[in-house]
């Protein structure tokens, strides 16, 4: 498909505005950058067509859209032109910007632009946005009011611990009866949601069975797993496990060294998925009590002397390796399993 295209627009999305930029390569070449702003509205959209038309642009198999994942702000403009059978590129905001290298400043036309040289150069590698990415988005919403949820709890039910732990128990009594209406009404919210995230996976048989593979894995539960279903895309945005674990902070770089005055640990990247990472940390301290095999290698290394964190860490990498695993393999997960190759 990529031989077909002949355009590349690179769209940059903020709350009111969106900045769109368009590359027409010259004999395989970058050419020049044309770019405009619009209203983030309808109107805007219309304009935009307009706007691209007068420069023999269509929404067809040719023209390419590419724009990053921004939550909210880009679902309605992804929705137009996936009605209008335009081809679609949403792609993850942290390969753009380091396939881009260094930039001595940024705004919103000179983003646009990058995304527009992005989608270029990286023609082959295009991922079009379809019906399962729409659910994804979705569920991913969901998941981040969810958070909100949890966290509006977590603001009420902490003073309380706190009261609780300095003896002073006649108030934390009653800050919590001051506002276990609350509390409750925010629990059952969070049910809600949690229902509704089930229901739209459900749907989509494809991503559902992938969901019912990753918690086979001890340690991982549905938050886990359905977190992960839309940070990766349905898993189709790793090729492999490392990279996986890369994005999620799980694996450690090489160590800096120069000469003799630069020694630096190996660390992981400040790139890193946080949510994703601390997901795996909460799992990884239940596959360690849960599961034979992984406490069985905590328990080793830590007796030859390892950092409790490091083997901590390297248990949340075998998760992400499982991960990858059960669903590249598309089977659920079993303990001791022997992928016994051309043996039936």
């Amino acid at each position: 498909m990529e031989n077909l295209l002949k355009h590349f627009v690179g769209i940059d999305i903020s709350k009111k505005t969106f900045d769109v930029s368009v590359l027409k390569p010259v004999s395989g070449k970058e050419g020049k950058i044309a770019h405009k702003q619009f209203t983030q509205k309808a109107e805007g959209f219309s304009e935009m067509e307009q706007w691209l038309k007068a420069q023999d642009i269509f929404l067809n198999n040719q023209t390419l859209f590419c724009m990053e994942h921004t939550g909210i702000y880009n679902q309605p403009i992804v929705s137009w032109l996936t009605a209008k059978k335009a081809l679609v590129w949403v792609e993850m905001a942290i390969r753009i910007k380091k396939a881009s290298g260094f930039s001595r400043g940024n705004d919103d036309k000179t983003d646009s632009a990058m995304i527009a040289t992005y989608a270029f150069r990286f023609r082959d590698k295009m991922q079009i946005w379809n019906q399962t990415d729409e659910t994804l988005v979705q569920v991913k919403n969901l998941m981040a009011q969810r958070d909100r949820v949890i966290n509006a709890i977590s603001a009420l039910t902490v003073p309380v611990e706190e009261l609780l732990s300095m003896g002073c128990k006649s108030e934390a009594k009653q800050l919590e009866n001051l506002q276990k209406g609350a509390i409750s009404k925010l629990e059952e919210s969070k049910n809600k949601i949690e229902a509704t995230i089930l229901i739209l996976i459900k749907k989509d048989t494809n991503l559902f069975d992938k969901v019912k593979k990753v918690v086979s894995i001890k340690g991982i539960g549905m938050v886990t797993a359905v977190s992960f279903l839309v940070y990766t895309n349905g898993f189709s945005s790793f090729k492999t496990a490392k990279e996986l674990a890369c994005y999620c902070g799980v694996v450690p770089f090489v160590s800096k060294e120069s000469g003799t005055s630069v020694k630096a640990k190996a660390r992981v990247s400040h790139f890193a998925n946080k949510k994703l990472k601390c997901l795996l940390h909460l799992c990884s301290l239940i596959a360690i009590r849960c599961d034979e095999e992984i406490k069985g290698y905590y328990e080793r290394k830590v007796k030859e002397g390892k950092n409790k964190m490091c083997v901590i860490n390297a248990v949340r990498n075998k998760l992400v390796a499982r991960i990858f695993a059960v669903v590249r393999d598309n089977r659920e997960f079993v303990d001791n399993y022997v992928n016994k190759v051309g043996l039936s």
